[in-house]
């Protein structure tokens, strides 16, 4: 490998997991590589697991859990190399997957690269292989539950998750960090939308291999993630949609904001009954209405920095 990687891996508990992580970290062939795990908030004493288990391994720890993009930004910005992989505390990495990564990644010039992640559990099932936005502005995962098949050559796609994914450092001075508004969910496909209104590129290689648990460190709570999903859609679509984009599809995206309403709502009903999922729906409204007017900010900014062409962004996103 070329050039100094630094891996940061946000946790929030779940010693167990990151234990795995770490272990498998350990293992990778190639030049040597930091590890900065950013404790966001844990009651678990994450700094004295990770002291008393594993060599070569710092632990930035923060007073409060804050959410990941702010747990990923103070990690971004704490590291100096030329590289950063952000890497889930769910996540374990075959032995030479780093190694691959940095190959294609040097051969190709991009500036972002996945690996193919599959279920820990059902290694033959792709969970993600690369991220797309479909023109309602939903972001998903290339080959979602799809078998595993014969690895395809490496090859662009809109976005990676910051799941499992590197970049070079210098990308994040490009674009800027994590929306940490987002606190959680879909702020990594905002960051990659941004990066590609400015022209940067990202790609995949299947021959690097990442496994992931699903969702462990939220340990379940389906209806928090469905709401997170619902509160960020708009945010994501109103920055980095261009104006012509939003009227060409406007259709589909309200479609798709119908269908999240739908879901957040039967999902807390589920939760916690039908008067307080309502009520969990109809916060998210409130917080609409306080963040829309920095959304909109933002989205001047970034439409006025915009390099990409509209067609060239039509062409990107998954019809």
């Amino acid at each position: 490998m070329t050039g100094a990687l630094t891996i940061v891996i946000p946790t929030y508990n779940h010693s167990e997991l990151l234990g795995e992580c770490l272990e498998s970290l350990q293992s990778q062939s190639g030049a040597a590589i930091k590890v900065l795990v950013v404790d966001d908030g844990s009651e678990e004493d994450i700094a004295k697991y990770v002291t008393d288990n594993f060599t070569g391994a710092d632990v930035l720890t923060l007073p409060k859990n804050d959410g990941f993009a702010k747990a990923v930004n103070v990690g971004i910005k704490a590291i100096d190399t030329e590289f950063v992989m952000l890497l889930n505390n769910d996540m374990t990495l075959e032995p030479d997957c780093i190694e691959t990564m940095m190959r294609v990644m040097n051969e190709k010039v991009w500036d972002m690269i996945a690996p193919l992640v599959v279920w820990k559990d059902d290694p033959d099932t792709v969970y993600s292989a690369g991220d797309l936005v479909r023109v309602n502005g939903r972001p998903e995962s290339h080959g979602f539950r799809t078998r595993r098949g014969t690895p395809e050559n490496p090859h662009s796609v809109f976005g990676v998750s910051a799941g499992a994914a590197l970049y070079r450092r210098d990308a994040f001075e490009k674009v800027g960090m994590f929306d940490e508004t987002f606190v959680a969910y879909f702020e990594d496909a905002d960051w990659c939308f941004r990066a590609r209104l400015m022209g940067l590129t990202a790609g995949v290689t299947e021959d690097a291999v990442a496994r992931h648990v699903g969702s462990a460190s939220q340990s379940g709570a389906t209806w928090w993630r469905t709401r997170q999903c619902y509160r960020n859609l708009p945010m994501l679509v109103m920055k980095n949609f261009p104006f012509v984009l939003l009227l060409r599809y406007f259709f589909p995206i309200k479609l798709e904001l119908l269908h999240q309403t739908g879901r957040v709502i039967s999902s807390a009903r589920a939760e916690f009954g039908l008067v307080r999922g309502i009520g969990v729906w109809l916060k998210v409204m409130s917080e609409w209405t306080l963040l829309m007017p920095r959304v909109f900010a933002q989205r001047w900014r970034l439409q006025q920095s915009r390099t990409i062409s509209i067609e060239e962004l039509d062409r990107l996103l998954t019809k």
